[in-house]
């Protein structure tokens, strides 16, 4: 990844020096050491996690990953059968042809990029070393939840936007239900026409994000120590998941920002030390699976961040 592609991610010059990054169909890589495999939100790629791949790269081996349908991967070919297991797999597979199979590996996610760690870390539990994840979109643990009422309206509206053609309105609805009102009108014209066109993978996003998990007894499955990021001004539905995760996932660290659901990247000076200071202790302490980092609570915890 080049300079001028890491300013384009907002990563200033005083970080972009260090790191030597490697670039190839469908991910980015830089550093050696313990992998840290890093997974996008909804409508973005492996360039989201630009700033937090240069701050690791020192000391550990970084990896973003495009999922199904966005950055250079192609829409996947299931359609109404696509689960997030697929999502797992193209991850798995990408990983596996960097690193040694066997490799244990830390996992940072957000939104949907973060319930796709999560599934990957009840798959796999005896690979993934750690969790970090911000607002994962468990949708499925809503199923009998009065706050699932508005993800699933913003759900029709956008199929039926497409299904008429419509694509950036269809992006319109769904930037501003996670971003607040305006959040797409606000971008410049390249970034909303960019937005529009993968917009169509949205829909099989919200299917896979009601696959899994169907309750919180799936979770049992998620051996890693797990810190959950969340915005105090995240839509509702986003924070009553993060709440319900926190008691199903065993003694998970939980640090909550005044900020809104694109936090990782509106935010990044501020949630990216957060992410950095866990992965560190947990790889340090080389912990078993299911075991948590001796370390003090969650405000004498995060001083290591600052």
């Amino acid at each position: 990844m080049t300079a001028h592609r890491l300013r384009q991610a907002g990563v200033s010059d005083r970080w972009a020096q260090p790191a030597q990054f490697a670039e190839g169909p469908g991910y980015f890589a830089a550093g050696a050491g313990t992998p840290v495999v890093m997974l996008h939100a909804s409508l973005g790629s492996k360039s989201q996690w630009a700033g937090l791949a240069v701050r690791l790269a020192s000391r550990f081996r970084v990896i973003a990953v495009d999922l199904c349908g966005y950055g250079d991967n192609a829409m996947p070919s299931s359609g109404s059968g696509f689960k997030l297991d697929e999502e797992v797999r193209l991850v798995v597979s990408r990983l596996d042809g960097l690193v040694n199979p066997p490799s244990r590996f830390h996992l940072v996610g957000h939104s949907y990029g973060g319930l796709v760690a999560l599934r990957l870390a009840a798959l796999h539990a005896e690979r993934a070393a750690s969790l970090a994840l911000y607002d994962p979109v468990g949708f499925g643990l809503l199923r009998d939840d009065p706050v699932a009422a508005d993800i699933h309206q913003r759900e029709e509206e956008v199929v039926t936007l497409l299904g008429e053609g419509r694509r950036r309105e269809a992006a319109q609805r769904f930037v501003d239900f996670w971003s607040g009102p305006g959040s797409y009108a606000s971008q410049p014209e390249p970034v909303q026409l960019g937005i529009a066109r993968r917009v169509a993978k949205v829909p099989l996003d919200f299917q896979a994000a009601w696959s899994w998990p169907r309750g919180l007894a799936d979770l049992r499955a998620v051996r890693a120590p797990t810190l959950l990021l969340a915005g105090s001004r995240s839509p509702a539905v986003a924070q009553r998941i993060v709440t319900l995760l926190t008691r199903a996932l065993r003694g998970c660290r939980v640090g909550w920002f005044d900020a809104g659901h694109m936090g990782p990247i509106t935010d990044p000076q501020r949630i990216n030390p957060w992410i950095e200071a866990f992965v560190d202790l947990c790889d340090e302490s080389e912990m078993p699976a299911g075991r948590l980092p001796g370390i003090g609570s969650t405000p004498d915890w995060a001083a290591a961040a600052d």
